[in-house]
């Protein structure tokens, strides 16, 4: 069985983009193009969560501590990703396990889903 990953992201070239790279990886992708609710995160049960910093409604960095906060969900790797110059700082802050920069290189977002699922 693929491992899951969840990408929260609501550019849609950028979201279509890697979820066609992860599927064509082996990876089972499930796609949101808002902050999800973390009780739908939970029922997904993914192996991965890729989540963008700048959402509608709720920052990446505000779900991701909700997330790393879920006694079901805080073994989940985070991985923010984001354009903000100071998202180092920004996935420390929250707890994220890695971030990926913007704009970024296919070969960076894979060794890095390989590394983290």
């Amino acid at each position: 069985m693929p491992k899951k990953i969840i990408i929260i992201e609501d550019d849609h070239d950028i979201l279509d983009m890697m979820q066609y790279i992860l599927e064509d990886e082996g990876y089972e992708v499930v796609v949101y193009r808002f902050a999800a609710l973390v009780e739908e995160i939970i029922q997904g049960r993914p192996h991965l969560i890729l989540l963008d910093e700048r959402l509608p409604g709720k920052s990446g960095h505000e779900l991701c501590a909700e997330i790393k906060n879920n006694p079901g969900l805080k073994g989940i790797p985070v991985i923010l990703v984001s354009a903000d110059s100071k998202i180092e700082q920004i996935a420390g802050n929250c707890k994220a396990d890695g971030y990926i920069a913007k704009p970024f290189d296919l070969t960076t977002l894979t060794e890095l889903v390989h590394r983290f699922s």
